[in-house]
């Protein structure tokens, strides 16, 4: 199955993700991870050119804390 590229791409905003890793789970493209980084948990987005921007992620997390932003390249 191919995906149309999209414009957009999700973003996490560390200060307000709590880590709880709910979007990593209905992430089907598996764009983002979290990892123990400096001493705890921190979700981010590893793989950002497999993400469609279909906005799962965004509408899954409790907290706010992921975005979808213009995608640069």
């Amino acid at each position: 199955m191919f995906w149309k590229k999209s414009k957009l791409v999700a973003n996490v905003d560390t200060n307000r993700c709590r880590n709880c890793k709910y979007c990593e789970w209905i992430c089907r493209r598996r764009v983002l991870e979290s990892h123990w980084i400096s001493g705890k948990y921190t979700t981010f987005v590893n793989h950002p050119e497999r993400c469609v921007g279909c906005g799962k992620c965004v509408e899954a997390c409790p907290e706010d804390a992921i975005e979808l932003i213009r995608r640069y390249c």
